[in-house]
């Protein structure tokens, strides 16, 4: 008689939102259970004293209590990770002891090269034909951006820029209306910062590149509604420099949250961020001369609950 696997609940405490993943993982194989989402910005509530507020903290602690219910409900293993926008805080171990003594929930702060492993893994886990194949994944999220080379299933080079779409909305865009002056001068700081890693990921090489996170699905759904065309899923999807190009102009015209919000396939929840993903992806493809991305709905916490899963069953980390 098989015994059905034990859940695994992987909460990833990002820099845009704070995610909850309920699933069962028997091999290959993940059954989705439960998803919960708390759109928390974190990154966008660092003081200028670089402490998380008290605000922000006492929400994301909220979110873990739900989110650990949901959990116990279900006798899962619990999996929680915090990435750019708890790395960066002052006051991000007092989060941390705080979640533990308040919500019950340990949480791991994984560094960037972690960050970009796991996510790398949730790649491959979504798209397993890629396992032979040179590969890079890229995700940009609220905090930062994570890039990984690899080949036959391995990591090569990891690598994280503590650049992302909030922190790029925020400090480099600016309040609206966002100026087309501002935006070329976002792109060639971008240009900038990210030079050394595009030296790094051409010496390594690879033959196809993916794009992952939130950011590069809502970019996928964007340009296929400006196109005309509208799916529910984008995994696979194939995204071009040309209609990456489309979707920044589009936005570029559309200088103030209520213009933005009028363009087809707008995520109201990324409104004020998705020009400065665009623009990550924009740079990395023009810097790298690949021809588009290839989408991946797979990342950080799909990676999470097949590494929990590993280590459940006493595999590698």
């Amino acid at each position: 008689m098989s015994v059905e696997p034990r859940a695994i609940a992987a909460i990833d405490i990002g820099s845009n939102s704070v995610h909850l993943t309920l699933a069962r993982v028997s091999g290959d194989d993940i059954q989705i259970i439960e998803r919960r989402k708390d759109p928390a910005r974190l990154a966008g509530e660092l003081g200028p004293d670089g402490r998380l507020n008290d605000r922000a903290v006492d929400r994301v602690v909220a979110t873990l209590r739900d989110f650990a219910q949901v959990a116990r409900a279900h006798d899962a293993v619990v999996r929680a990770t915090a990435t750019a926008a708890v790395r960066a805080a002052r006051n991000g171990q007092d989060f941390l002891a705080r979640a533990e003594r308040e919500a019950g929930v340990d949480v791991e702060l994984i560094s960037g090269a972690q960050e970009a492993s796991l996510t790398f893994q949730g790649v491959l886990h979504g798209m397993p034909e890629l396992r032979g194949r040179a590969v890079l994944a890229v995700d940009c999220g609220g905090g930062s951006t994570e890039l990984v080379c690899g080949r036959g299933g391995r990591a090569q080079l990891t690598a994280s820029v503590p650049i992302g779409s909030l922190v790029i909305a925020r400090h480099l865009l600016g309040p609206d209306p966002v100026a087309r002056h501002r935006v070329e001068r976002a792109r060639r700081r971008l240009e900038a910062q990210l030079a050394h890693r595009i030296r790094d990921v051409r010496r390594v090489g690879f033959d196809i590149a993916v794009a992952t996170g939130g950011t590069a699905q809502r970019l996928a759904r964007l340009a296929q509604a400006l196109d005309g065309e509208v799916r529910a899923d984008v995994h696979r999807v194939f995204l071009s420099r040309l209609a990456i190009d489309t979707v920044v102009r589009r936005l570029v015209r559309a200088p103030t949250r209520a213009e933005r919000l009028a363009i087809p396939g707008m995520d109201p929840e990324r409104v004020d961020t998705v020009l400065a993903g665009a623009l990550v992806f924009q740079v990395l493809a023009r810097g790298l001369d690949v021809a588009g991305w290839t989408v991946s709905m797979d990342a950080l916490r799909t990676g999470l609950l097949v590494d929990t899963h590993r280590r459940t069953q006493g595999g590698a980390d």
